[in-house]
């Protein structure tokens, strides 16, 4: 059986790459999946003992970017995955201003059209 076109989801784009960049230690990975980027960031934040933040830039399948700064220090016991940080401040009214978005694509529009985590 086959829904209507009315019905079905569309979906989204995927992401090809995320390069995270850490200036205090010098370090750059480049990652497939928000899994791997939130593993990576856990090890890294276990590292850190100052309140710096990871520059990171979101490459998808069609050429779209998003990037920003990640912050290491949370206040919260548990450390928020970087796509429910990218969801959290796109969906705040200054999300354009804190990340660099594409220009064609506001920050709603964004989060309807692109992935921010692996299992949406």
């Amino acid at each position: 059986m086959t829904l209507p076109l009315s019905q079905r989801r569309a979906e989204k784009v995927g992401v090809a790459q995320i390069r995270i960049h850490q200036q205090a230690g010098r370090s750059t990975a480049v990652l497939g999946s928000f899994v791997a980027a939130d593993k990576l960031l856990k090890s890294w934040a276990g590292d850190m003992c100052d309140r710096s933040e990871c520059a990171f830039e979101i490459r998808y399948l069609d050429g779209s970017r998003v990037s920003g700064l990640y912050p290491m220090w949370q206040k919260t016991t548990t450390r928020q995955s970087l796509g429910a940080y990218v969801r959290r401040v796109l969906e705040q009214m200054d999300g354009r201003a804190a990340f660099q978005v594409a220009a064609d694509t506001g920050p709603d529009r964004f989060l309807e059209r692109y992935e921010v985590e692996d299992f949406a």
